[in-house]
């Protein structure tokens, strides 16, 4: 009888433990998915964007507006998502002086 009982006691355990196990691993994976980190771009505000980069938009793409904005700050570049009436959307790079780069 007190074999029986032992043996009832160390397979709950096991169950327990392996229970216990799975959750953490659920867990760390929807940490990771939650940190978004694009070719060194982090997203930003568009009301964040230098008055410089707003005016250079308003002035070389008339008509178009920042849907979303990235900024990497290693090159001090913005990656701006362009959307105007009527055409696809477009990705445009950009200095903080509101200069138009190209990325390679």
């Amino acid at each position: 009888m007190t074999v029986a009982a032992a043996a009832t006691m160390l397979f709950a355990t096991q169950n327990i433990a392996a229970q216990e196990t799975e959750s953490k691993e659920v867990a760390m994976t929807e940490t990771e998915v939650q940190a978004p980190v694009q070719d060194g771009f982090e997203k930003i505000e568009t009301s964040a964007l230098p008055e410089a980069v707003t005016n250079a938009v308003a002035t070389d793409k008339a008509g178009s507006t920042v849907s979303e904005a990235y900024f990497n700050e290693e090159l001090s570049v913005y990656k701006l998502m362009l959307q105007a009436e009527g055409a696809e959307a477009e990705t445009a790079y950009i200095n903080e002086e509101g200069k138009w780069v190209k990325i390679q």
